[in-house]
């Protein structure tokens, strides 16, 4: 016999998980934030889709949660050109642009660390690896709002009919290749932005969010799904 559930009932129990996903979210965005932080003080090369912002604020006066800010809402307005839709998820990614970079700014002047040699370097940033990978993992799975750069690889993903993976493949090399070009035209160093970390994160994000995923799967809350 199926017992139903009252709908009063049911709408505490959705109201209920729609605030804990909102709550994971935000953990995810302080985590995140906090490990790309990490990464930038390594001072080996960022993470694929923080190419760009770094190497903005290594070339311009701009903190590089500035930097951020700006190649977000870019990502944004971007998105919007492309689908010339103003859906209310696509403009609340203005507000997180401005949250994101105030949140690496502030964890960026918090961790004053400076790596005495190379091995100490790739050590940090295998820690940072881990750190925004538990992050984008929780806000992956708060299910909410996605960040601007993987809002508008998905984008250009449903454009060309590529599954998200290959999209946010193509997104990175493009904005590494980016950076690397700009940085090697206007500062003669195509290092500046772009290293060995760079290839440590490209390799090692989705490996490791896949351990969370397995790991640690009460971070799904989203049960329509």
């Amino acid at each position: 016999m199926r017992i139903k559930i009252p709908a009063a009932i049911g709408d505490a129990v959705r109201e209920r998980n729609l605030v804990k996903r909102i709550v994971f979210y935000i953990l995810g965005l302080i985590v995140m934030a906090f490990g790309i932080s990490m990464s930038i003080r390594a001072d080996i090369g960022v993470a694929p889709g923080s190419t760009v912002a770094y190497a903005a604020s290594r070339l311009s006066p701009l903190t590089i949660g500035q930097c951020s800010a700006c190649f977000h809402v870019f990502c944004m307005l971007a998105q919007l050109m492309i689908t010339r839709k103003p859906k209310i998820t696509l403009l609340l990614q203005l507000p997180l642009a401005y949250v994101f970079g105030l949140l690496i700014d502030i964890f960026y002047d918090l961790l004053i660390i400076t790596p005495p040699n190379m091995l100490y370097s790739i050590l940090l940033m295998l820690a940072a690896l881990f750190v925004f990978s538990l992050g984008i993992r929780a806000i992956v799975g708060a299910d909410i709002l996605l960040a601007p750069p993987d809002g508008l690889a998905r984008t250009i993903g449903n454009v060309f009919g590529w599954p998200m993976s290959k999209a946010k493949l193509v997104f990175d090399i493009v904005a590494t290749a980016a950076a690397a070009l700009v940085t090697l035209i206007l500062a003669g160093d195509v290092f500046l932005a772009v290293g060995v970390g760079t290839i440590i994160c490209a390799a090692g994000t989705g490996p490791i969010i896949g351990l969370f995923t397995k790991l640690l799967p009460f971070l799904d809350l989203n049960p329509g799904k």
